[in-house]
């Protein structure tokens, strides 16, 4: 890691819009062998702010907005980023004073006693904290304090983009699969704008939208406590775009134009939160799942509007996740547990009960997220979740790989990813599947 900026730019103005940008470095491949797991399948559990960080006592009252992201193709690697809040009903939520609040963190967690910890120290936010690692595995990106910033591993901003003249706050950032297109979520004179950047030279904006023009009711609330998201479908091509009222609506990324509103016109329930739904990775832009506020899982087919498998909940889905071949999708509940489901069929594949390690967590805020976000690695063996309490928890998922996933692993750490498709003598169908190309 630690790639130069110059060199990222080069590589990244060269990338097509239309194929998958590639980590320059081998997989590393979580070291399962120095981590034992419990009878639940927890693999370690670390609160999201380093120690030296934490100023003053915990209180159980507190609410922990926190994500953790696994570096794409580094098992190993996490991006962090966490605030703490004292929520206060119908009015603005406050940062608990004298803590620090969107500190972005990078973890290596190499075994239980060597895990480094790089604290990004200009880093900080005024909005709910988010980490989106680049494809290339060697940035991140992240809404801070009046700017939106691709930075390097290292620290070195490589893009940053501050306030316009609509002086709108950056709220939810994300990267596409091609690396090179970006799309940002702003909130500011009472309507939330969406924009499209191209990580040129200059991270110039291609388009911007009022959201509200999409779907009248995507506004943002008065107390400014709103959870918004956006994702680029896994071919770049489209963007959804939701928020915690229940809405869910697809444009092109180009012009930003109306594809559909799913929720809650296609699927005329509301969208349970706003990270419950996810592309599956195997379709250009066709499939979606999503779940809603009547505690259901649907998988849809987004051009003909088809639901292609649904399942019942027990609980609120909070956050949904496909894992990188498309096979598990993962979902996070309000009770604090998460259930990973295949997703041929939506069949309960693994369960985790983490709502036994919660017991202390006083929920004052029954509107907000418990589970907050979910990350596979590479290979879909460990699971990655951020909750309400602080924490980053690993999990391990038992799965038997095929021949050809173990082979897959192999090659992948040893050569840089990107020269996978440079292997003249392996055919490209093989070659897609290497790298995780499905269509």
């Amino acid at each position: 890691m630690g790639l130069d900026l110059s060199t990222v730019k080069q590589v990244l103005s060269v990338q097509s819009v239309s194929e998958g940008c590639l980590p320059l470095t081998p997989y590393v491949t979580f070291p399962k062998e120095q981590w034992p797991c419990d009878d639940k399948g927890l693999v370690t559990d670390f609160h999201a702010l380093p120690d030296k960080l934490m100023q003053i006592v915990q209180s159980n009252n507190w609410y922990w907005w926190c994500d953790a992201q696994f570096v794409p193709f580094k098992d190993i690697s996490l991006f962090t980023a966490s605030s703490v809040y004292e929520p206060r009903p119908d009015r603005r939520w406050s940062h608990v004073s004298h803590m620090p609040n969107g500190k972005v963190v990078l973890y290596q967690l190499w075994s239980p006693d060597r895990i480094e910890c790089n604290i990004y120290s200009r880093t900080n936010s005024t909005v709910f904290p988010r980490v989106c690692p680049h494809p290339l595995g060697e940035l991140v990106a992240y809404c801070g304090t009046g700017e939106v910033v691709i930075m390097s591993d290292n620290g070195d901003p490589l893009y940053s983009r501050s306030r316009d003249l609509t002086n709108a706050v950056h709220v939810y950032c994300t990267v596409a699969n091609n690396g090179i297109s970006f799309a940002c979520l702003k909130r500011g004179m009472g309507v939330f704008f969406l924009e499209h950047h191209h990580l040129d030279s200059t991270m110039m904006i291609h388009d911007t939208i009022r959201c509200n023009q999409i779907c009248k009711e995507f506004v943002p609330l008065k107390t400014g406590n709103d959870c918004v998201a956006c994702k680029f479908s896994p071919n770049s091509k489209q963007i959804a775009v939701s928020i915690s009222t229940g809405i869910l609506f697809v444009v092109k990324r180009c012009r930003l134009e109306k594809v559909c509103i799913i929720c809650p016109d296609m699927i005329e329930q509301r969208l349970s939160s706003a990270e419950s739904f996810d592309y599956d990775p195997r379709f250009p832009s066709e499939v979606l799942s999503l779940a809603t506020k009547d505690n259901f899982i649907y998988t849809i087919h987004i051009p003909t509007a088809d639901q292609l498998c649904s399942t019942q909940t027990v609980d609120l889905v909070d956050c949904l996740i496909y894992s990188h071949d498309g096979c598990l999708i993962a979902a996070g509940f309000h009770n604090f547990n998460i259930t990973v489901y295949s997703s041929q069929d939506l069949a309960p594949f693994h369960e985790i009960s983490m709502s036994s390690l919660c017991q202390d967590i006083v929920r004052v805020q029954r509107d907000y997220p418990s589970v907050l976000h979910l990350s596979f690695s590479q290979n879909a063996e460990h699971l990655a979740s951020t909750s309400s309490d602080g924490h980053v928890r690993l999990w391990r998922i038992e799965r038997m790989f095929s021949l050809q996933e173990l082979c897959r692993d192999r090659i992948l750490q040893s050569i840089p990813v990107y020269k996978v498709k440079q292997l003249n003598s392996i055919p490209d169908k093989i070659k897609d599947f290497i790298v995780y190309k499905y269509f």
